[in-house]
């Protein structure tokens, strides 16, 4: 697979980031595969809708998030696993929330389209 591919994976990713902080549900409905599982790192599992109306709706609200380190590696022809840490801000109901996680995304390219069909998080400690 060529680096460039790698590059783009990337790039969804900032964009997925980026549109879960603006609460941007066009963007993150197109990056998004329609079948796509998000595994929370409380152990929450939801389908596409369900992450996508819980932002849009204002029931889970991210401040910021900032990629600290993320791999790429060709998982078959029409497949990219992305593992790597970020520092996550939300809003609670007691005030900002700040914690880092672990995480590993697949996407797969569908009609010429990378997507990513799921996500699984994890908590890690403050180093």
């Amino acid at each position: 697979m060529p680096a460039k591919t790698f590059e783009v994976i990337r790039g969804l990713e900032r964009d997925r980031f980026r549109a879960m902080v603006e609460g941007d549900g066009p963007t993150l409905e197109a990056l998004l595969a329609e079948n796509a599982s998000y595994v929370h790192t409380n152990g929450k599992r939801e389908t596409k809708r369900q992450f996508i109306d819980a932002i849009t709706a204002g029931r889970r609200r991210y401040r910021q998030i900032e990629i600290q380190s993320q791999d790429v590696v060709a998982a078959g022809r029409d497949s990219c696993l992305v593992s790597g840490r970020a520092l996550i801000e939300m809003e609670s109901k007691n005030g900002a929330l700040l914690f880092p996680v672990a995480y590993t995304a697949i996407h797969v390219q569908t009609d010429g389209q990378w997507l990513m069909l799921a996500l699984q998080a994890t908590r890690v400690a403050l180093e």
